[in-house]
């Protein structure tokens, strides 16, 4: 997401107050695991993608609300696209006995935040399978 350049700041956690717009927060979300062989398991960690855009700040002689929705529109799609060309997460360091497989983006839920709606927000749930070596552990 940090190389996303649509994207003012990401944050790791769910942060207060933005300071860039639009802004981005990944959280963890859930995870699962399938037991495969006895040598090897696979874990599912899903994760809560938000992207927020300002609905009070437009461009002069532009409705702050309508442009903030064409923003978020743009902005979602940017990151599914980088989801697609980089399933893989290529650059990732996964500590030993741990294989990243792939990841899959599902669709996003739209909705309002903050005190008074002054965001709009798309939540896309990406959730990441990985292989796990139990003679590594």
């Amino acid at each position: 997401m940090e190389a996303n350049t649509l994207i003012k700041e990401t944050h790791k956690w769910e942060i207060e107050e933005f300071k860039g717009d639009p802004a981005c927060t990944i959280t963890p979300s859930s995870n699962e695991s399938d037991y495969n062989t006895t040598d090897e398991n696979v874990r599912i960690y899903a994760f809560n993608v938000r992207l927020y855009v300002n609905r009070t700040i437009a461009p002069s002689g532009k409705d702050p609300k309508s442009d903030a929705d064409r923003k978020l529109r743009n902005l979602v799609d940017s990151v599914l696209d980088d989801f697609d060309k980089n399933y893989t997460l290529t650059g990732i360091v996964n500590p030993t006995g741990y294989t990243f497989i792939n990841l899959f983006a599902l669709p996003s839920t739209w909705g309002y935040s903050g005190r008074e709606d002054n965001f709009r927000v798309a939540e896309l749930l990406v959730t990441c399978r990985i292989s796990v070596d139990l003679s590594a552990l």
